[in-house]
């Protein structure tokens, strides 16, 4: 697959990397759309945003969406060719915070495209299956990123 790296301030690269298999919970995504925020701006432009500088090379973009393309052991109610947004964000989904359902604050957050975590500037990603939020038939790829 493709993926393009940010390699130093104004400076990406793409690369070929072997397409990733999902593993139990987790699908296979390809990714069609990707939205660019301000904070893929700064990465770009400055190298960092605020006090968190990159980590090179770099994948950037967190608002996505595309569509299943293979799942992973023990996933139910996703199937290959269903088209989703993808939520960035990876909770532990067991904290206090988590289960009271404010995941915005798990203390075990992760987020793609940040610093060591790939983002969706690339042909294909795995997630966890929770992550995924379908879009209907009729809105585009392109504006499914804005969810």
């Amino acid at each position: 697959m493709r993926v393009a790296q940010l390699e130093a301030p104004h400076e990406f690269h793409l690369v070929e990397a072997p397409v990733p298999e999902p593993p139990a919970g987790e699908v296979l995504v390809r990714v069609e759309a990707v939205g660019v925020c301000g904070s893929d701006l700064h990465y770009y432009a400055e190298g960092a945003v605020g006090d968190t500088p990159c980590q090179y090379p770099m994948v950037l973009g967190h608002e996505p969406a595309g569509t299943v393309v293979k799942t992973g052991a023990g996933v139910t109610g996703w199937t290959a060719g269903d088209r989703a947004a993808f939520e960035p964000a990876i909770y532990c989904y067991h904290c206090e915070h988590c289960l009271a359902g404010h995941h915005n604050v798990c203390q075990s957050i992760r987020f793609m495209s940040m610093p060591g975590e790939p983002g969706y500037f690339r042909e294909y990603a795995t997630l966890p299956a929770r992550n995924l939020l379908p879009i209907p038939a009729g809105l585009s790829a392109s504006d499914a990123t804005l969810i």
